[in-house]
Protein backbone atom coordinates (compact mmCIF):
# COMPACT_ATOMS: atom_id res chain seq x y z
CA UNK A 1 0.00 0.00 0.00
CA UNK A 2 1.34 2.91 -0.78
CA UNK A 3 1.10 5.36 2.25
CA UNK A 4 1.69 8.76 0.28
CA UNK A 5 -1.72 7.88 -1.69
CA UNK A 6 -3.38 7.33 1.52
CA UNK A 7 -2.20 9.28 4.22
CA UNK A 8 -0.25 11.70 2.32
CA UNK A 9 -1.16 15.70 3.07
CA UNK A 10 -2.90 16.09 -0.50
CA UNK A 11 -6.11 14.37 1.05
CA UNK A 12 -6.61 16.96 3.12
CA UNK A 13 -5.96 19.57 1.02
CA UNK A 14 -8.24 18.53 -1.44
CA UNK A 15 -10.76 18.11 0.56
CA UNK A 16 -10.23 21.79 2.27
CA UNK A 17 -10.39 23.54 -1.00
CA UNK A 18 -13.52 21.70 -2.01
CA UNK A 19 -15.02 23.22 1.42
CA UNK A 20 -13.68 26.40 0.55
CA UNK A 21 -15.16 26.62 -2.87
CA UNK A 22 -18.52 25.55 -1.54
CA UNK A 23 -18.46 28.52 0.57
CA UNK A 24 -17.27 31.07 -1.82
CA UNK A 25 -19.29 30.19 -4.56
CA UNK A 26 -22.14 30.49 -2.07
CA UNK A 27 -20.80 34.28 -1.03
CA UNK A 28 -21.03 34.83 -4.85
CA UNK A 29 -24.41 33.66 -5.56
CA UNK A 30 -25.65 35.78 -2.65
CA UNK A 31 -25.09 38.36 -4.78
CA UNK A 32 -27.44 37.53 -7.54
CA UNK A 33 -30.28 37.86 -4.76
CA UNK A 34 -32.06 40.70 -6.32
CA UNK A 35 -31.79 39.79 -9.94
CA UNK A 36 -31.95 36.51 -9.95
CA UNK A 37 -33.51 35.70 -6.51
CA UNK A 38 -35.18 31.81 -7.20
CA UNK A 39 -31.82 30.48 -8.74
CA UNK A 40 -29.40 32.20 -6.09
CA UNK A 41 -31.50 30.73 -3.19
CA UNK A 42 -31.45 27.60 -4.45
CA UNK A 43 -27.72 27.26 -5.31
CA UNK A 44 -27.07 28.76 -2.03
CA UNK A 45 -29.10 26.01 -0.82
CA UNK A 46 -27.22 23.22 -3.00
CA UNK A 47 -23.83 24.37 -1.33
CA UNK A 48 -24.90 24.28 1.95
CA UNK A 49 -26.20 20.63 1.92
CA UNK A 50 -23.23 19.70 0.09
CA UNK A 51 -20.56 21.34 2.22
CA UNK A 52 -22.17 19.70 5.38
CA UNK A 53 -22.36 16.48 3.85
CA UNK A 54 -18.38 16.86 3.16
CA UNK A 55 -18.08 17.75 6.62
CA UNK A 56 -19.10 13.73 7.56
CA UNK A 57 -16.60 12.39 5.80
CA UNK A 58 -13.61 13.92 7.71
CA UNK A 59 -15.29 14.27 11.00
CA UNK A 60 -12.25 12.77 12.96
CA UNK A 61 -9.94 15.55 11.82
CA UNK A 62 -12.32 18.24 12.51
CA UNK A 63 -12.46 19.13 16.17
CA UNK A 64 -16.45 19.04 17.35
CA UNK A 65 -16.56 22.36 18.11
CA UNK A 66 -15.60 23.89 15.27
CA UNK A 67 -17.38 21.18 12.83
CA UNK A 68 -20.20 22.06 14.72
CA UNK A 69 -20.00 25.82 14.38
CA UNK A 70 -19.08 25.30 10.48
CA UNK A 71 -22.69 22.84 10.27
CA UNK A 72 -24.73 25.64 12.48
CA UNK A 73 -23.70 28.22 9.76
CA UNK A 74 -24.33 26.11 7.08
CA UNK A 75 -27.65 24.99 8.23
CA UNK A 76 -28.59 28.81 8.73
CA UNK A 77 -27.82 29.86 5.46
CA UNK A 78 -29.48 26.89 3.89
CA UNK A 79 -32.77 27.70 6.33
CA UNK A 80 -32.29 30.88 5.28
CA UNK A 81 -34.49 30.65 2.68
CA UNK A 82 -36.82 27.87 3.40
CA UNK A 83 -39.50 29.56 3.73
CA UNK A 84 -39.43 31.35 0.37
CA UNK A 85 -39.19 28.33 -1.46
CA UNK A 86 -42.22 26.39 0.38
CA UNK A 87 -44.14 29.18 -0.21
CA UNK A 88 -42.66 28.84 -4.25
CA UNK A 89 -43.60 25.34 -4.02
CA UNK A 90 -46.75 25.45 -2.50
CA UNK A 91 -47.70 28.32 -5.17
CA UNK A 92 -46.95 26.14 -8.09
CA UNK A 93 -48.76 23.39 -7.00
CA UNK A 94 -51.72 25.27 -5.93
CA UNK A 95 -52.52 25.96 -9.45
CA UNK A 96 -52.76 21.77 -10.67
CA UNK A 97 -55.69 21.57 -7.89
CA UNK A 98 -58.71 23.53 -8.86
CA UNK A 99 -59.64 23.46 -5.47
CA UNK A 100 -56.50 25.50 -4.24
CA UNK A 101 -56.13 27.71 -6.83
CA UNK A 102 -56.39 31.42 -5.65
CA UNK A 103 -57.99 34.28 -7.43
CA UNK A 104 -55.33 37.14 -8.67
CA UNK A 105 -56.98 39.24 -6.20
CA UNK A 106 -55.53 37.13 -3.08
CA UNK A 107 -51.82 37.00 -4.51
CA UNK A 108 -49.44 39.37 -3.47
CA UNK A 109 -46.45 40.14 -4.92
CA UNK A 110 -43.41 38.45 -3.20
CA UNK A 111 -40.75 40.97 -1.83
CA UNK A 112 -37.43 40.86 -0.97
CA UNK A 113 -36.17 40.84 2.67
CA UNK A 114 -33.47 43.34 2.12
CA UNK A 115 -32.13 42.57 5.90
CA UNK A 116 -32.25 38.88 5.74
CA UNK A 117 -30.06 39.20 2.39
CA UNK A 118 -27.79 41.52 4.23
CA UNK A 119 -28.09 38.69 7.25
CA UNK A 120 -27.43 35.74 4.78
CA UNK A 121 -24.49 37.36 3.49
CA UNK A 122 -22.31 38.62 6.32
CA UNK A 123 -22.93 34.85 7.08
CA UNK A 124 -21.48 33.56 3.99
CA UNK A 125 -18.48 35.96 4.60
CA UNK A 126 -18.05 34.12 8.10
CA UNK A 127 -18.62 30.69 6.81
CA UNK A 128 -15.50 31.46 4.12
CA UNK A 129 -13.14 32.34 7.46
CA UNK A 130 -14.36 29.76 9.37
CA UNK A 131 -13.76 26.63 6.53
CA UNK A 132 -10.39 28.60 5.72
CA UNK A 133 -9.41 27.84 9.14
CA UNK A 134 -10.48 24.19 9.25
CA UNK A 135 -7.23 22.05 9.94
CA UNK A 136 -7.75 18.41 8.12
CA UNK A 137 -4.22 17.51 8.68
CA UNK A 138 -3.59 13.55 8.75
CA UNK A 139 -7.05 12.96 6.79
CA UNK A 140 -6.46 9.48 5.25
CA UNK A 141 -8.82 7.03 3.04
CA UNK A 142 -10.02 4.99 5.60
CA UNK A 143 -11.56 7.76 7.65
CA UNK A 144 -12.85 8.91 4.51
CA UNK A 145 -14.21 5.62 3.64
CA UNK A 146 -15.34 5.42 6.72
CA UNK A 147 -17.33 8.48 7.17
CA UNK A 148 -18.98 7.44 4.01
CA UNK A 149 -20.13 3.83 4.85
CA UNK A 150 -21.74 5.79 7.92
CA UNK A 151 -23.60 7.76 5.32
CA UNK A 152 -25.14 4.47 3.47
CA UNK A 153 -25.86 2.70 6.68
CA UNK A 154 -27.63 6.05 8.34
CA UNK A 155 -29.73 5.65 4.31
CA UNK A 156 -30.78 2.05 4.60
CA UNK A 157 -32.05 2.52 8.35
CA UNK A 158 -33.75 5.43 7.32
CA UNK A 159 -35.14 3.36 4.23
CA UNK A 160 -36.13 0.35 7.03
CA UNK A 161 -38.17 3.17 9.00
CA UNK A 162 -40.02 4.52 6.11
CA UNK A 163 -41.09 1.22 5.31
CA UNK A 164 -42.22 0.03 8.36
CA UNK A 165 -44.48 3.51 8.65
CA UNK A 166 -44.46 5.59 5.94
CA UNK A 167 -45.25 8.91 6.55
CA UNK A 168 -44.25 12.80 6.33
CA UNK A 169 -42.18 12.68 8.94
CA UNK A 170 -40.81 9.47 7.38
CA UNK A 171 -39.71 10.82 3.94
CA UNK A 172 -38.47 14.15 5.54
CA UNK A 173 -35.91 12.29 7.26
CA UNK A 174 -35.11 9.61 4.75
CA UNK A 175 -34.17 12.38 1.82
CA UNK A 176 -31.49 14.12 4.08
CA UNK A 177 -29.11 10.95 4.40
CA UNK A 178 -29.96 10.37 0.78
CA UNK A 179 -29.18 13.81 -0.45
CA UNK A 180 -25.74 13.60 1.92
CA UNK A 181 -24.71 10.46 -0.10
CA UNK A 182 -25.52 11.85 -3.41
CA UNK A 183 -22.76 14.66 -2.86
CA UNK A 184 -20.67 12.43 -1.19
CA UNK A 185 -20.29 9.80 -4.11
CA UNK A 186 -19.68 12.79 -6.15
CA UNK A 187 -16.90 13.97 -4.66
CA UNK A 188 -15.22 10.82 -4.58
CA UNK A 189 -16.54 9.72 -8.32
CA UNK A 190 -14.61 7.96 -10.14
CA UNK A 191 -13.69 5.91 -7.46
CA UNK A 192 -15.08 1.99 -7.43
CA UNK A 193 -19.06 1.79 -7.65
CA UNK A 194 -19.45 6.23 -6.81
CA UNK A 195 -21.28 7.08 -10.12
CA UNK A 196 -23.77 4.26 -9.85
CA UNK A 197 -24.47 5.58 -6.48
CA UNK A 198 -24.83 9.14 -6.87
CA UNK A 199 -27.15 8.59 -10.00
CA UNK A 200 -29.33 6.12 -8.06
CA UNK A 201 -29.38 8.91 -4.65
CA UNK A 202 -29.85 11.69 -7.22
CA UNK A 203 -32.99 9.71 -8.64
CA UNK A 204 -34.42 9.11 -5.07
CA UNK A 205 -33.42 12.08 -3.64
CA UNK A 206 -35.25 13.56 -6.36
CA UNK A 207 -38.81 11.85 -6.47
CA UNK A 208 -38.53 11.86 -2.19
CA UNK A 209 -38.21 15.49 -2.77
CA UNK A 210 -41.55 15.50 -5.03
CA UNK A 211 -42.92 13.34 -1.98
CA UNK A 212 -41.90 15.91 0.28
CA UNK A 213 -43.73 18.68 -1.72
CA UNK A 214 -46.81 16.59 -1.49
CA UNK A 215 -47.09 16.72 2.05
CA UNK A 216 -46.77 20.34 2.07
CA UNK A 217 -49.68 20.70 -0.45
CA UNK A 218 -51.78 18.39 1.41
CA UNK A 219 -51.36 20.44 4.68
CA UNK A 220 -52.58 23.40 2.82
CA UNK A 221 -55.36 21.36 1.19
CA UNK A 222 -56.35 20.45 4.57
CA UNK A 223 -56.18 23.99 6.26
CA UNK A 224 -58.41 24.91 3.61
CA UNK A 225 -61.08 22.13 3.85
CA UNK A 226 -60.33 20.85 0.43
CA UNK A 227 -62.19 17.49 0.66
CA UNK A 228 -61.70 16.41 -3.16
CA UNK A 229 -57.81 18.39 -3.46
CA UNK A 230 -57.24 16.24 -0.01
CA UNK A 231 -58.60 12.86 -2.11
CA UNK A 232 -56.14 13.61 -4.74
CA UNK A 233 -53.14 14.14 -2.99
CA UNK A 234 -53.23 11.21 -1.00
CA UNK A 235 -53.88 9.62 -4.10
CA UNK A 236 -51.00 10.93 -5.70
CA UNK A 237 -49.33 9.92 -2.48
CA UNK A 238 -49.63 6.24 -2.55
CA UNK A 239 -48.97 6.24 -5.82
CA UNK A 240 -45.52 7.61 -5.77
CA UNK A 241 -44.68 5.26 -3.14
CA UNK A 242 -43.69 2.05 -5.17
CA UNK A 243 -41.35 4.12 -7.15
CA UNK A 244 -39.26 5.31 -4.38
CA UNK A 245 -38.71 2.15 -2.94
CA UNK A 246 -37.83 1.07 -6.28
CA UNK A 247 -35.16 3.72 -6.42
CA UNK A 248 -34.21 2.60 -3.04
CA UNK A 249 -33.32 -0.63 -3.74
CA UNK A 250 -30.96 0.19 -6.77
CA UNK A 251 -29.24 2.49 -4.32
CA UNK A 252 -29.06 0.19 -1.61
CA UNK A 253 -28.64 -2.93 -3.49
CA UNK A 254 -24.73 -3.45 -1.87
CA UNK A 255 -23.65 -4.46 1.47
CA UNK A 256 -21.64 -1.71 3.55
CA UNK A 257 -19.17 -4.52 3.67
CA UNK A 258 -18.90 -5.52 0.28
CA UNK A 259 -18.88 -1.47 -0.46
CA UNK A 260 -15.55 -0.99 2.13
CA UNK A 261 -13.65 -3.69 0.38
CA UNK A 262 -14.01 -2.57 -2.83
CA UNK A 263 -12.93 1.17 -2.01
CA UNK A 264 -9.79 0.13 -0.43
CA UNK A 265 -8.85 -2.02 -3.34
CA UNK A 266 -9.68 1.10 -5.14
CA UNK A 267 -7.84 3.25 -3.40
CA UNK A 268 -5.02 0.45 -2.62
CA UNK A 269 -3.89 -0.55 -6.41
CA UNK A 270 -5.52 2.44 -8.34
CA UNK A 271 -3.71 5.41 -7.70
CA UNK A 272 -4.56 7.15 -10.85
CA UNK A 273 -8.35 6.07 -10.46
CA UNK A 274 -7.88 7.22 -6.71
CA UNK A 275 -5.93 11.02 -7.71
CA UNK A 276 -8.95 11.99 -10.04
CA UNK A 277 -11.26 11.97 -6.80
CA UNK A 278 -12.29 15.37 -4.63
CA UNK A 279 -12.31 17.82 -7.03
CA UNK A 280 -14.17 21.32 -7.23
CA UNK A 281 -17.86 20.59 -8.29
Amino acid sequence: MKERTINGPLLSRRFHLVLVHLAEAARRDLDFLAAQPARAMHSTRTRMKNLRALLLLMKPRIPKPERKAVATLAGALKDAFSGERDAHVIAELRAKFSGLRESPAKRSAATRNIAGDRTAKADASMLIRMVAKLGLNGLTWAEVIRGYLRSYRAGRKAMKACERKPGAKAFHAWRRPVKELFYQSQVLQPLDGMKHRRNAAERLGDRLGKMNDLYLIHGVAKKSRAADSVKQIAKLQRARQPGIFKAAAKLFDGRPREIERALQRCVKFHPTITAQAVRQS
